[in-house]
């Protein structure tokens, strides 16, 4: 029989232990939910200022607006009046390729890669607008119908009042961003921010995936909660006066055809 080993953790006489660290000796009054999330996936406790970073992060990226995909799958779903479903149906979409935690993995990656490539030259800047120009698809950007992401400068401005000295990841990432916005006029948005604040956190770009997705819940647990709560009929189904057929006509069966002959 196989056997499968973790370094997660264990039930051990009245407590569980968590790579190595007791749940209620260690961390239980001395960790945050968000510090408590940090350590389930990287094994490492974040000091009280990482964990406020990570508060700030997802209070930033936190979008309340209902008609907006995929928290429109969300109210959809919630419609039918329960909220959990509601929840799990909208943030379903965050494993995708266009939003979420795929794309904050891709974003982290991306970094890393950079990273690299900077390292091997000397003349940094060139190397960064040579990787921009070399990459087709470049992840963690896209703003679209403005000419920022708010959420992004929200996040800026809790960094500055904190006095957070940007780490290896952040200070590339920033003149990345701006090579980028000059070269391809294209824009940042939080997705971007929070693979460089995670990878500087210490996070791995597999671990980005996660955090990024717990960073989004509380939109899609608030809006599953009201949808559920109101169960608007309108969104059940599609209003008759809204719906247009365009296409060939009904088939009619050969007796059919018949008997409307006979009845002329």
């Amino acid at each position: 029989m196989t056997s499968i080993r973790t370094g997660v953790g264990r039930a051990a006489a009245g407590d569980y232990e968590q790579f190595g660290a007791s749940v209620y000796r260690d961390l239980v009054g001395k960790t945050s939910y968000l510090g408590l999330i940090a350590f389930a996936l990287t094994g490492r406790k974040l000091t009280a200022e990482e964990e406020h970073l990570l508060d700030d992060l997802a209070t930033s990226s936190h979008v309340s607006e209902p008609r907006v995909w995929p928290i429109k799958i969300t109210w959809i779903a919630g419609s039918l009046g329960r909220s959990i479903p509601a929840y799990i149906c909208g943030s379903i979409a965050l494993d995708s390729d266009m939003v979420g935690g795929r794309v904050a993995e891709d974003a982290a990656k991306m970094l890393v890669a950079l990273n690299a490539a900077v390292a091997a030259t000397i003349a940094d800047d060139d190397a960064i607008l040579s990787f921009v120009m070399a990459n087709r698809h470049l992840y963690g950007f896209g703003v679209p119908f403005r000419q920022y992401d708010e959420r992004l400068k929200a996040f800026r401005g809790a960094l500055a009042r904190r006095g957070h000295a940007p780490g290896t990841y952040w200070k590339l990432a920033e003149r990345f961003w701006r090579i980028a916005r000059e070269s391809r006029r294209i824009e940042v948005n939080i997705i971007g921010a929070t693979a460089a604040l995670c990878l500087d956190l210490g996070f791995t770009p597999a671990q980005v995936a996660p955090m990024a997705v717990i960073l989004l819940t509380p939109t899609f647990l608030g809006n599953a909660t009201e949808a559920a709560a109101q169960s608007p009929e309108v969104l059940k189904s599609l209003p008759m006066e809204f719906v247009r057929y365009v296409g060939p006509p009904p088939r009619e069966s050969p007796r059919a055809l018949a008997s409307r002959g006979r009845d002329r």
